[in-house]
């Protein structure tokens, strides 16, 4: 593994294309005119708008160049229409313009600093997104298989389902290569709210740090690398947890993407569940297939020895908008959730999503 990252180290960094931030460090330093030219094949063949608003103000102000107001106003133009449709896209646009006039009505602040802090709270400016699917799924129906039981609880066939997930992209290009470095969170939750009293049969929760590093050859498009820990958080003889490393390649013929991912287990002091890998495998296969405004995802994962699973999502937007989807869902086979890593589960459920 270390070979293999390192030879992908090695291809990006002797084979690389243009970075923004070599130009920039190139720009600050002064130079000027290799700054310019690096910035141009930026704007020009990548569709660069931040190195195509940095050439408009090198034309404006003659920074390794001769003044020029219309060449200054080409690059400007180019930066601001890039800005407008990246805003355009953002799904949280009306939200925020609606934010924007709430915050405008706080008094007036003579210091700097306090305004940007209020402004950040108020407009709730952070760098987290979405990283898997956030849905909520009020039928969750089980036809096939059987839970493992909570105490004295009754079982319903019929609960809710819903996962939250989010990521936060903490660095960038550490190592030249474009990389992002992002810590992650998801909770998936198993709710029992039909039972005669309503309780949560399972939990996971799923934090992992990864790095992301671009390829962009004609197939290969990305590879990640990270460590994750997942458990139950239940302690004692229902606790189901586990520790990984793992590294995926993110290909892409077509309209078709498709995520390789392999995953090593770290030893534990105390091995609540010895046998897990022997249902989960060692990795998977993820298919994802967008089509219009259709979305289809299908993982595969298998121990090639009789214990597999595959899990289906489609979703599509709901009344037009670009942030709440209809969402449905399937899963067969073994590990949907860590306390049944051990038991077939078929279940398929509906509802909606805020994410894909």
């Amino acid at each position: 593994m270390k070979k293999l990252f390192l030879l992908c180290y090695l291809t990006l960094v002797l084979f690389g294309d243009v970075s923004y931030e070599t130009a920039y460090t190139k720009y600050k330093a002064g130079k000027y005119q290799e700054a310019l030219k690096e910035f141009k094949t930026l704007a020009n063949q990548e569709q660069d708008y931040d190195a195509a608003y940095i050439l408009g103000y090198m034309y404006e102000h003659g920074e390794g160049c001769q003044i020029s107001p219309s060449e200054a106003m080409y690059y400007y133009k180019i930066a601001s229409r890039g800005y407008y449709l990246q805003r355009k896209e953002d799904p949280a646009r009306d939200s925020k313009k609606e934010q924007k006039k709430i915050f405008e009505t706080i008094d007036d602040l003579n210091d700097s600093q306090t305004y940007n802090t209020i402004k950040q709270y108020a407009q709730s400016l952070y760098n987290i997104k979405a990283y898997k699917a956030n849905y909520f799924l009020p039928v969750s129906y089980r036809y096939g298989g059987e839970y493992t039981p909570v105490g004295d609880h009754d079982m319903k066939s019929t609960e809710i389902e819903f996962q939250v997930s989010i990521r936060y992209d903490f660095a960038t290009n550490l190592l030249g290569m474009h990389e992002i470095y992002t810590f992650a969170y998801t909770q998936k939750s198993f709710w029992q709210a039909y039972a005669q009293s309503a309780y949560f049969r399972e939990s996971n929760y799923n934090p992992e740090f990864f790095a992301t590093i671009p390829v962009g050859t004609k197939h290969i498009k990305a590879l990640k690398f990270g460590v994750a820990h997942q458990s139950n958080g239940r302690g004692g003889s229902d606790e189901r947890s586990w520790n990984y490393a793992s590294g995926s390649a993110i290909f892409q013929t077509g309209l078709l993407f498709t995520e390789f991912k392999l995953w090593y287990r770290f030893d534990d002091k105390i091995d609540y569940n010895p046998d897990l890998i022997k249902y989960m495998g060692y990795g998977h296969l993820k298919f994802v297939f967008p089509y219009k405004k259709h979305l289809m995802k299908l993982l595969l994962r298998s121990n090639f020895s009789g214990k597999s699973a595959a899990e289906f999502s489609y979703s599509y937007p709901m009344f037009g908008s670009n942030d709440l989807f209809f969402y449905l869902k399937t899963f067969n086979g073994y590990g949907e959730s860590l306390i049944d890593f051990d038991n077939k589960i078929d279940k398929v459920g509906v509802g909606f999503s805020i994410s894909r």
